[in-house]
């Protein structure tokens, strides 16, 4: 596969991942989402959340209505790449509005079966 192809692959990847969140398909979350991944957002929590709780909160309390990736560049360095991103979501978790304009980072790693998202950072810009 080449860098472009990859490049390609991640940028799909990155709307497959949300549009599972927002259909609660975690069957397909399970394919996207590493072992070990972790979530930092720190407007919400200093500590990070590990997976277990990151899906927890995507099958019982995390909504997303609607979401954008605004912009998007993408880096592949072998089986590492990263995505920056410009972000927007009309969401909510469990009644807590979490609609806002959010500047991402994520981590995804390939393995034999595939790429896997491993880490997530999340600021908020709006």
């Amino acid at each position: 596969m080449s860098a472009e192809d990859d490049r390609t692959a991640l940028e799909q990847l990155q709307h497959d991942w949300m549009q599972a969140v927002s259909d609660r398909d975690m069957d397909r979350l399970e394919e996207i989402v590493g072992d070990g991944f972790t979530f930092t957002a720190v407007h919400l929590d200093p500590d990070p959340m590990t997976r277990e709780q990151w899906m927890g909160a995507a099958r019982e309390g995390y909504s997303i209505l609607s979401f954008a990736y605004e912009h998007m560049d993408v880096d592949v360095w072998g089986d590492t790449g990263i995505v920056h991103s410009r972000y927007s979501q009309v969401a909510s978790y469990q009644h807590t509005p979490l609609s806002n304009v959010f500047r991402l980072t994520d981590i995804w790693h390939r393995w034999p079966d595939g790429w896997r998202v491993v880490a997530r950072h999340s600021s908020i810009l709006g």
